[in-house]
């Protein structure tokens, strides 16, 4: 099995149950404040991906939902949606602006570095119809697959991969149906996601 089915496999089931923990946390009755607890925050700015080796931060905008975060040597998962949708007084997690998706795993020997090439193969059962390499990331756009994982989703969405500190680094951006993920503005908003993953990591090794 290549490194990227087994990325895409792993990334659907990760979505699956982090889109049900947003989902159901947003929909919940605060039951920490009934009972004089303190909410823990649910929104985070930033998080740590693998310890001493990635960090996320959406664009701007976007934070990270605690939930749906897990972190490890062996890499991890993040969930991001707007802010706003985060707030306790959110009613949704915003599903019309986009959902972002970062997933980590270590990269072998064996495995090519991310390209769109290797993106493009790997998704080929869902209809790649856009291709382009980066500055150090490639990107996908695909014609199916994205109403799979959210529901009223737009089928196009976008994909993205990085190498970055012995890691491979998958990034997603889904939507609603006729939202950002079916054109050029999801690219965009990919991009910056991917760019604002990149200079959290710089500021973590100044710092």
């Amino acid at each position: 099995m290549s490194i990227w089915t087994f990325r895409h496999r792993v990334l659907s089931a990760c979505f699956g149950v982090a889109l049900v923990l947003t989902l159901s946390g947003c929909l919940a009755a605060d039951t920490g404040s009934e009972r004089g607890l303190a909410k823990p925050k649910v929104a985070l700015a930033s998080a740590t991906i693998v310890p001493d080796k990635l960090v996320v931060k959406g664009p701007k905008g976007f934070c990270i939902d605690r939930r749906s975060l897990k972190s490890g040597r062996s890499g991890g998962f993040a969930l991001l949606v707007s802010c706003a949708a985060l707030d306790e007084e959110a009613r949704g997690i915003g599903l019309e602006t986009a959902i972002l998706t970062l997933q980590a795993q270590p990269q072998s020997k064996e495995a090519a570095r991310a390209e769109a090439g290797s993106l493009a193969r790997a998704f080929a059962g869902i209809q790649p119809i856009y291709q382009e390499n980066g500055d150090g990331m490639s990107l996908v756009h695909l014609a199916q697959g994205g109403d799979v994982i959210i529901p009223n989703g737009e089928p196009k969405h976008w994909r993205a991969a990085l190498n970055f500190n012995g890691y491979l680094v998958g990034l997603a951006l889904y939507s609603e149906k006729g939202g950002v993920a079916s054109g050029g503005t999801g690219k965009a908003l990919l991009i910056e996601f991917a760019e604002a993953v990149l200079a959290a990591n710089l500021r973590a090794d100044v710092e």
